[in-house]
């Protein structure tokens, strides 16, 4: 049970106790705080005073403990002020120590507008007042309306609206309240256990109680580091440390509530007192209490990837960048360089280090790199100044650099604000860069104890800038350090431990720098020998996941205390359907933009600003919006060709609906009416959902994991809607939708995969990543694909110069292979009994990852059988053949090879929505219609695309209109070059078939280069993807047209107008050309037109938020 939990429970409990019977009903604010202020006779004093008194001390509310007494400030709302003294109610009963008042509502703020943004909301998620903020917070909601109740009035028929002023509550607490109980599965109490007695080890004894300066704890997996911790607290306290003196500082959010928890349920006195919490929530704690030293406002903003492109994107035009294209769109490239400046902050590197740094390595750096880490020595200045002059914004690397470098260079200034930590503990000391590593050096100088623990072996993070360097070379860093290494493993049977301390040592790169020490198991052998299921193809591995799950769930292991590990987000995606479609519960959110519901979502906000209606398609099946589809495409139809303003129509509808499409747009404008595009996301979706529609309603019925997963990805969605973007303190719709699109881009959306911790009790089998599964253990893992291209090295990021990376040892790339190995031995360490390792021998270079058939005396081998469930399958729009009589353009044809959907939208649905594209887009389509004319079509009329694209571009983008402008022209001034007219026709178009698909190939050119002997020039923008679809389509081309003209000669060539470059081919086709090439015809005959989602395809496809509709 988290503490927020336990807020709420507290919350209900009084409830319960005071109203009796009618707790479970809606009962008006000012009654709940006035019953509550009379509990037991406590007689609390609540009165009023303006937001100036010094009472309040700034504050919303103040509690004063020792008179009993609340003041609240006078200038809100009823229903506010009921919430601001309920939760000062919950610092009372949660919280009884003398609490300095409610500056802020954190998170839970009634205006959203004014919250953090996301960036400093991951920050100080558990920071020590923010985490009693939460709690009261919580414990105010639940006091004033509990979410079953909540849930209960609204299927009784309140909506959101009326309950607010029903019961004189503010609306925001209302919809959360709603939210959380439609949405959220309630936690289960399981049935509680005496804890068994813990009888510590001498290993785990002698590190809690060392009494050296400087203590360095070496603790494998399951050797008790946690408990060893704890340990280490109630000494220091027993000895007479005071809990404020303590600081300890872990990596995520996670482990700080668990480390909170486990203090709590020990008992320890006054253990909110000390500060526990992440690197990045002390350092931001230790910039607001030092804020005027480092020129920042006392309320300043955490700045998240999408912010610190924003302070780079409008300079990046005048930097004379050299390997960089400023012009057309620049996310792609903007994203690795704002990685590799945080980067170089993880190595305490500014903008003058780094650029000294690439000069250092220029010698041995190829000229390619160098021109692009130069490129990058100007962007980091330009971002370094332009971040230093705003006194509102830091990234997430100062919060570490900057404490870092100010207590290295001056600790006696700081000194109010840190000098009262006496001992330092580390946990997961593995996983610290420089600048955290500098930081524990800092702090440790001038405290009485440092006592850090981690294990080399489990550092696998080195992706987000960790480096081993500091756990394996400690003793450089802290030469009279004394270790302590705990090797009695209690959570795994001997045959688990035998398997992963086999990997960690027989073929472990970091054996011979740091040896691993015997590990002796406590709870001895099970009889139970891990599993090496070798299976040929990917069905079969799913179908013995699913067949080992349920025989392992037979034996009594419940599915929640199982878990799925895997390397990549689409291999635990199709694991959890495969196991969901054989009956066996399995929790995985995935991608939460491409799930259907909360696609329903992203279109309904798409309609406010798109004049095309595409979403029409999607939203026209909900409850409440249905509309027959013949109106749907007429007016489809209709705005193609007229392109009124987003909603506009529902006042002037195109002639022609018929009678029940008449009576559906009332509906729908009765629906709309009062929302804006200029409104929050977060204010739309709940009014139309809680207030207007039953869209909610199907989403609400059924409790299987699917059901439940379905309402979880909602709630997520949703509140991800009210968190501020970035930098940026609101959002409206357009906003919204265009950083969504970049966000995706970026891959800044991983967090929202995670669920919420009301899920943690749900029986189902969790899966996930091997990275996200540290720290964490059950009773059954099944590690799926243990081929070896999953366990490979990673190389350094190539924009980091050699000379700026400290390196670990001579051997080169020994780092980068240690973590490989260590990412094997974490995943296999996290079984207490069952451990299945299944290898996928599918594919002609499918190899078993060397450290595991090395241990198949470890292991029982199995030959996989079993297949795999499939999973119901969308149905996919399909078409008759007279939708394409058996043709189609060549355009269309690669548009199919990307994503049939695609095609579908664009070329049988002619939908052109635009809404979130990046006008970059716009401009090179605007270009490419400038420059050439269909054959046959006059080249002489004068086309002025570019200019009215320039001219429809929004306001979010007008800044960056004289950019566009240099864009167009430098791609039309290449152009011109290239076919040395201002306008061309195109070449005449001529006719391939593919597997009895006619393909009309309209080539820009078509070139006689000598007797029989022809060359087919295609001109685009941008070079071609990785994928190259466009290179398959052209070889199968001409290997056809070799193979049906074999008396002539073709090649082809491809003119990219941004770079100048030209690419040759000739009809050399590999086989996987003919595959691909041939499959594409056969299912665009077929009228095949399934979605083909894809993390990067997806956010730069025009149809993205309505697809699949």
């Amino acid at each position: 049970m988290t503490p927020f939990h336990r807020a709420r429970e507290a919350a209900r409990r009084l409830r319960q106790h005071i109203f009796k019977e009618t707790a479970a009903s809606g009962i008006v604010s000012h009654v709940v705080v006035t019953a509550v202020a009379h509990e037991d006779a406590e007689n609390f004093l609540i009165s009023d005073a303006p937001p100036s008194d010094r009472a309040l001390g700034g504050a919303d509310a103040m509690l004063d403990h020792d008179f009993q007494h609340i003041v609240v400030r006078n200038d809100v709302s009823t229903g506010e002020r009921a919430f601001l003294v309920a939760h000062e109610f919950g610092h009372w009963k949660l919280h009884h120590e003398t609490h300095d008042g409610c500056h802020k509502v954190v998170d839970t703020t009634l205006k959203p507008e004014d919250g953090e943004t996301s960036g400093t909301q991951k920050v100080e998620a558990y920071g020590a007042r923010e985490r009693a903020e939460l709690q009261a917070n919580i414990f105010a909601r639940e006091l004033l309306l509990p979410r079953d109740v909540a849930r209960n009035l609204f299927l009784s028929g309140r909506t959101a609206d009326q309950l607010a002023r029903e019961l004189e509550l503010p609306l925001e607490l209302v919809r959360q309240q709603l939210l959380d109980g439609l949405l959220l599965p309630e936690p289960v109490e399981e049935a509680s256990e005496p804890p068994k007695a813990f009888v510590p080890t001498a290993e785990q004894i002698a590190a809690a109680e060392s009494k050296a300066t400087t203590s360095l704890v070496k603790a494998g997996p399951g050797t008790g580091k946690t408990a060893t911790l704890l340990m280490r607290v109630q000494r220091l306290l027993e000895n007479g440390a005071k809990p404020e003196e303590l600081l300890l500082l872990t990596f995520s959010n996670r482990a700080a509530r668990e480390i909170v928890d486990r203090l709590q349920q020990l008992g320890v006195e006054n253990a909110h007192q000390m500060w526990v919490g992440t690197f990045h929530a002390f350092g931001l704690e230790f910039l607001r209490k030092n804020c005027q030293k480092f020129s920042l406002q006392s309320r300043f903003g955490v700045a998240d990837k999408m912010a610190e492109i924003a302070v780079l994107e409008p300079h990046i035009y005048s930097l004379d960048l050299q390997a960089f294209n400023p012009l057309g769109d620049p996310l792609d490239w903007l994203k690795t360089v704002v990685e590799a400046i945080q980067r170089a902050k993880d190595e305490l590197a500014d903008a003058a280090t780094y650029a000294a740094a690439v000069e250092a390595s220029a010698a041995e750096t190829p000229a390619d790199l160098l021109a692009r880490q130069r490129d990058v020595a100007k962007l980091y200045n330009c971002y370094e100044a332009n971040t230093k002059d705003n006194p509102h914004l830091v990234d997430m690397g100062d919060l570490v650099m900057l404490p870092a470098l100010a207590l290295t260079d001056n600790y006696e200034s700081f000194k109010p604000s840190v000098g009262r930590f006496k001992h330092i503990l580390v946990d997961e000391y593995q996983d610290v860069n420089r600048a955290s590593a500098q930081l524990v050096k800092a702090l440790a100088a001038h405290a009485e104890t440092l006592w850090v623990v981690g294990d080399a072996r489990q550092a696998i993070y080195r992706f987000r800038g960790a480096s081993m360097r500091s756990i394996v070379k400690f003793g450089d860093d802290y030469p009279d350090h004394v270790p302590f290494p705990l090797n009695e493993n209690r959570r795994s049977y001997e045959e688990v431990v035998r398997v992963f301390e086999y990997t960690g040592r027989e073929s472990h790169p970091l054996q011979h720098l740091l040896p691993l020490d015997y590990v002796e198991p406590a709870r001895g052998a099970s009889g139970v020998t891990p599993l090496h299921v070798k299976c040929p193809t990917t069905d079969i591995v799913q179908g013995e996941v699913a067949a080992n799950v349920a025989r392992i769930h037979k034996l009594g292991v419940a599915y929640r205390d199982q878990v799925v590990l895997a390397s990549r987000h689409d291999t635990c995606g199709e694991t959890a359907n495969a196991l969901n479609a054989s009956g066996i519960p399995a929790l995985h959110l995935g991608d939460i933009f491409q799930r259907p519901e909360t696609k329903d979502l992203l279109a309904l906000l798409q309609l406010f600003i798109d004049r095309s209606g595409s979403g029409l398609l999607r939203l026209s099946r909900l409850p409440g919006l249905e509309m027959p589809t013949a109106d749907v495409d007429l007016i489809l139809t209709w705005l193609d060709s007229s392109r009124p303003e987003a909603l506009s129509w529902f006042d002037a509808p195109p002639a022609g609906l018929s009678k029940n499409g008449i009576a559906a747009l009332q509906r729908w404008k009765s629906i709309f009416k009062g929302l804006s595009s200029k409104d929050s996301p977060w204010d739309i979706i709940c009014s139309l959902l809680l207030d207007r529609t039953h869209i909610l309603a199907p989403h609400l019925a059924g409790n299987t994991i699917l059901d439940i997963t379905r309402r979880i990805a909602l709630w997520q969605l949703i509140y991800f809607l009210r968190v501020p973007d970035g930098g940026h303190a609101y959002q409206t719709v357009g906003s919204f939708i265009s950083r969504l699109r970049r966000r995706l881009r970026i891959g800044d959306d991983r967090e929202l995969r995670v669920p919420p911790p009301e899920a943690d009790s749900l029986d189902a089998v969790a899966v996930m990543t091997i990275h996200g599964s540290k720290g964490l253990e059950f009773e059954a893992v099944h590690v799926v694909d243990i081929d070896a291209k999953h366990f490979v090295m990673a190389t350094a990021p190539d924009l980091m110069p050699e000379s700026l990376l400290q390196s670990l040892d001579e051997e080169e790339n020994l780092e980068e292979r240690t973590e490989a190995s260590n990412k094997l031995y974490v995943a296999l360490s996290r079984a207490r009994e069952h451990l299945v390792l299944y290898e996928n021998q599918a594919g002609t270079k499918a190899k078993c990852v060397s450290a595991i058939s090395n241990a198949a005396h470890l292991l029982r081998p199995v030959q996989g059988v079993a297949t795999a469930a499939k999973p119901a399958e969308p149905k996919a729009a399909t078409i008759g053949a007279d939708h394409h009589a058996g043709q189609c353009e060549f355009q269309g044809f690669m548009t199919y090879m990307v994503c049939p959907r695609r095609y579908y939208y664009d070329f049988v649905k002619n939908l052109k929505p635009a809404v979130g594209l990046h006008p970059a887009a716009l401009i090179e389509g605007a270009v490419m219609r400038e420059l050439f004319v269909p054959y046959g079509a006059d080249p002489s009329i004068v086309a002025n695309d570019v200019d009215n694209t320039l001219s429809s571009i929004g306001h979010a983008f007008k800044d960056s209109l004289p950019h566009l402008r240099v864009y167009a022209n430098s791609l039309l001034s290449a152009g011109r070059r290239l076919i040395r007219v201002p306008r061309a026709a195109m070449a005449k178009p001529f006719q391939v078939k593919c597997a009895g698909l006619l393909i009309n190939i309209a080539a820009h050119n078509i070139l006689s280069t000598g007797k029989n002997a022809y060359t087919i020039d295609f001109v685009r923008t941008k070079p071609p993807g990785k994928l190259g679809r466009q290179r398959s389509s052209i070889r199968w081309m001409l290997k056809h047209l070799a193979a049906t003209n074999q008396n002539l000669s073709f090649n082809a060539r491809i003119h990219v107008l941004s770079t100048g470059d030209v690419e040759t081919m000739g009809p050399d086709s590999p086989r996987w050309d003919n595959k691909f090439t041939v499959s594409a015809a056969e299912g665009l005959l077929a009228g095949n037109f399934e979605a083909r989602p894809n993390q990067w395809e997806c956010p730069k496809c025009r149809h993205f938020l309505h697809c699949p509709a």
